[in-house]
């Protein structure tokens, strides 16, 4: 063994002194990244009727500033503060009642809100595909109560979840007779997720009665696209229930045969450590993390190669990985290509029955120059035994034109290693 390893030292020696060539993964990911560049948001929509509100972060900023300014009391007027959840009030110049209020709401606490027919806006935090907004004015105050459902019932038929979690609405006090309730959900266009969907043709629908399935109904309301906004409202007679934001399987396949090339996929630039929203409709997206380093053989910093990750849903969904630079040993007789692996999370199940998923490594030059790449393989850590496997998880291949390693697996979630046999080294 010790002579072994002197014959790969002696070999890795003379590979550091040799010239690495300026081809690989490094063109590859560069290509794969110039796609995403070309990525165009859909052609402007009609323009709306007036500007109703203001636009996002100018919301967050004014809820802030709102939240804020009651937050400091002095101690003579302590008591006389709002309790906690109760919506500040906006005052305009002379002692005059601002127009509206807005609110930076919690999912899961509640929010008071004032009364005399003083419209409020309570903004909820986002995710990767938007933030949910519910509108409320009346003359008698009430209490709102919002919390955030990630394992939502299934969506009408012929739709896909374009946000993957549902809203469950409870306003206390009831809402018969209010003077406007609102559920709107406003689009971060900035997301490949949301490019691949015709958002003009989202809808919003609420849980049946018997909890089995979302419905979309014009009885639930009159629905509203604020194209300059991105936002998607709907006025509601009963805002209490749960709220889920679909898109129809149609608008998603018509966006993405207008937004990319037939037989091409959305290219996302993934960052670690970042939920990345993935659509519904069956749209294949690839997300690209940056290349890695941690070539294991080299002691100085060396192209290792940049995970990939696929995903070819019906719902969508959004995926998190994050990397492990400390993971359990490799299997016996194995060594890691990558230094790092790879933890991944996605927010909801996958079905294997309909969905398609894959974890992908694009290899350097440096890494053809020392292995066998055909004997490359894809391990996934076993939590009960805490050693990585590389056998019965899917299927593997090698796409030696592509200088990548790909394997199509039933269940994302997981710990994934790059991995290559001892003996598949060059000597």
């Amino acid at each position: 063994m010790l002579f072994l390893s002197l014959i790969f030292l002696s070999q890795f020696l003379s590979l550091l002194a040799a010239p690495m060539p300026l081809a690989g993964p490094a063109v590859l990911v560069q290509a794969k990244r110039a796609a995403v560049s070309n990525l165009r948001l859909p052609d402007a929509l009609p323009a709306p009727p007036a500007i109703k509100r203001r636009h996002l972060d100018e919301r967050r900023s004014r809820a802030m500033t709102a939240v804020s300014s009651t937050r400091a009391p002095s101690a003579a007027t302590a008591t006389s503060c709002p309790a906690p959840g109760t919506a500040p009030v906006n005052a305009a110049a002379g002692g005059e009642t601002a127009e509206k209020i807005n609110i930076n709401g919690t999912f899961g606490q509640a929010v008071a809100l004032q009364g005399g027919d003083i419209q409020t806006d309570v903004l909820y935090p986002p995710s990767a595909i938007g933030s949910l907004e519910i509108e409320f004015k009346n003359r008698d105050g009430r209490t709102l109560n919002v919390r955030e459902n990630k394992t939502p019932a299934p969506p009408p038929t012929g739709f896909v979840a374009l946000e993957p979690s549902s809203f469950i609405v409870n306003l206390a006090g009831g809402t018969q007779g209010l003077t406007l309730q609102k559920v709107d959900y406003i689009f971060n266009v900035a997301n490949p997720a949301v490019v691949a969907a015709n958002i003009a043709q989202a809808q919003v629908g609420k849980l049946s009665a018997d909890g089995c399935q979302f419905v979309i109904d014009t009885a639930l309301g009159e629905l509203e696209f604020e194209a300059e906004e991105n936002e998607l409202s709907l006025t509601v007679a009963d805002m209490n229930g749960e709220w889920g934001i679909f898109v129809s399987q149609a608008a998603v396949a018509s966006q993405a045969a207008a937004e990319e090339t037939p037989g091409e996929e959305v290219n996302v630039n993934g960052t670690f450590e970042t939920a990345i929203a993935v659509p519904g409709g069956n749209v294949k997206t690839d997300i690209l993390f940056p290349e890695s380093t941690r070539l294991t053989v080299f002691l100085t910093p060396q192209a290792a190669g940049a995970l990939e990750v696929e995903y070819n849903g019906t719902n969508a969904n959004a995926i998190t990985v994050t990397q492990n630079a400390n993971p359990a040993s490799p299997p016996a007789g194995f060594l890691f290509v990558d230094r790092t692996t790879f933890q991944v999370a996605t927010d909801t199940a996958t079905n294997p029955a309909t969905d398609i998923v894959k974890v992908d490594y694009i290899y350097s030059e440096q890494v053809k120059r020392l292995v066998d790449v055909n004997q490359g393989v894809i391990g996934k850590l076993d939590p009960a035994t805490n050693t990585f496997i590389t056998s019965g998880l899917g299927e593997f291949e090698v796409e030696l034109d592509e200088n990548e390693w790909t394997l199509t697996v039933e269940d994302l979630n997981g710990e994934w290693a790059i991995l290559i046999p001892q003996a598949a080294l060059l000597g």
